[in-house]
């Protein structure tokens, strides 16, 4: 089963200040990701002999260049991206350079090096992996679901890949200089390849069967980080229901009603978060749910940590992700539709990875600092979907930026969110039941 530190966005953290650089050169591996660090185009050695993977974020806008050889000799692998191309060459000699096929395995709106660099750059990767002889380059997050173009050699053209042990990275950028000192690239190895995705489904181990795990269809909590393990035993347990409380077990249908009858609290309240709250526009409405807060915030959150979301049907988010937090998110009721993307880049349209998920009542899915990040939730049914998530930052995140990044719908452009609460669960419970009990013959 692949380690959750395989679908990564190497440089996560925030950016460097306006300061000197650091001249050292990060790796990150499957226990913890290192501090990033800027660097000078050189060389660097692999922590493991023939594998790993290597990932730079660039300003650049004309080209890069991955080179892993043996020391100072041949044979050397090149990875060449120019706005136009990615392309693998396996070079014997100095004279001699082979071009090894690849596969093109994904659409993407921006596929090589783009005109217009965003404003953060834009992380490149490479993987080696000496075990299965295969070549993968992407962008964004290190994760087999973001590859590019992949090269699949046998074992006999692929032995050569067992020499390498030196890696350079050169853009053709002109330096950025920050108080007369040259600041090049943001450059990381990992000791492991890209190979599988962790699974977006969440199971406990009982539940795990050995065909279940040939396939990958589903991971056991003991997997994820450890910020998602101390969610999920929070909220994994038979009494986190809608329908705990003996004195009122009509939770869910009460939701619904509100949520979907005009004149009613939720139904207000929705409307209420709209540009004209009178007569809201439908193509706005529809983004709008509710976040019921449960306890308090205590700091290692984005906002409070627990949050019961509400989705009436045909509701659903715009394309965002989680401030690098993690998360754990269990259906309550109803069936919620997940859908993952590559990218919030600036100026580039997000691709959707994979198909989208049906996640039904009482499965939990999870997102970490750096997987699964992206995504829009959509309720697709006749039925109110409501939801529980969970969030919490990793131990070593020491921004704690308290804000959502979004696609704002109408305009497509980049916008933040701070996560806030339309009502406290003891508030709302309480207003359900009375609604409840006051509109039942209804």
């Amino acid at each position: 089963m692949a380690d959750y530190l395989q679908f990564a966005d190497p440089f996560w953290e925030n950016p460097p200040s306006d300061t000197a650089p650091k001249n050292a050169f990060q790796h990150w591996d499957n226990i913890a990701m290192a501090p990033i660090s800027s660097m000078p185009m050189g060389t660097a050695e692999l922590s493991i002999v023939g594998q790993g993977t290597i990932a730079v974020n660039s300003k650049t806008t004309d080209g890069i260049e991955f080179c892993v050889s043996t020391g100072t000799s041949y044979p050397k692998l090149i990875l060449k991206l120019t706005q136009h191309s990615a392309t693998f060459y396996k070079k014997e000699d100095a004279a001699k350079e082979t071009l090894l096929e690849g596969t093109d395995l994904r659409p993407e709106s921006s596929r090589f090096i783009p005109s217009t660099s965003p404003k953060d750059g834009t992380v490149y990767w490479l993987s080696i992996d000496r075990s299965n002889w295969v070549l993968r380059y992407g962008k964004y997050y290190t994760s087999k679901w973001l590859t590019l173009v992949e090269v699949k050699l046998d074992d006999k053209k692929g032995e050569w890949l067992e020499q390498l042990t030196t890696v350079k990275v050169d853009d053709s950028k002109k330096p950025t200089r920050v108080m007369g000192v040259r600041v090049d690239p943001n450059i990381k190895i990992s000791r492991l390849p890209v190979t599988l995705d962790l699974p977006p489904i969440v199971v406990s181990n009982e539940a795990v069967t050995l065909r279940r795990l040939d396939f990958l269809a589903e991971t056991s909590w003991v997997n994820l980080p450890n910020a998602c393990q101390n969610l999920y035993h929070n909220i994994s347990g038979e009494k986190i229901s809608l329908d705990a409380e003996p004195e009122f077990q009509q939770l869910a249908e009460a939701i619904h009603k509100s949520v979907t009858t005009p004149g009613l609290w939720g139904h207000n309240k929705l409307k209420s978060k709209c540009k004209n709250p009178t007569n809201p526009d439908p193509k706005e409405f529809v983004y709008k749910y509710l976040r019921i807060t449960i306890g308090s915030n205590k700091g290692n959150s984005p906002g409070i940590p627990y949050v019961m979301e509400v989705w009436p049907p045909g509701h659903k988010s715009p394309i965002h992700d989680h401030g690098d937090a993690c998360a754990v998110i269990r259906v309550l009721s109803g069936t919620i539709q997940c859908t993952w993307y590559d990218t919030l880049v600036e100026n580039v349209d997000p691709i959707m990875l994979g198909q989208p998920v049906a996640l039904k009542k009482d499965q939990i899915t999870w997102l970490g600092e750096n997987q699964y990040q992206i995504h829009a939730l959509e309720n697709k049914n006749d039925e109110t979907c409501i939801t529980l998530q969970c969030y919490e930052y990793p131990k070593d995140n020491d921004v704690h930026e308290e804000k959502f990044r979004f696609i704002e719908t109408s305009t497509k452009a980049k916008d933040r969110f701070t996560p806030n609460s339309d009502s406290t669960f003891t508030e709302f419970y309480q207003l359900m039941k009375d609604e409840w009990h006051a509109n039942k013959s209804g």
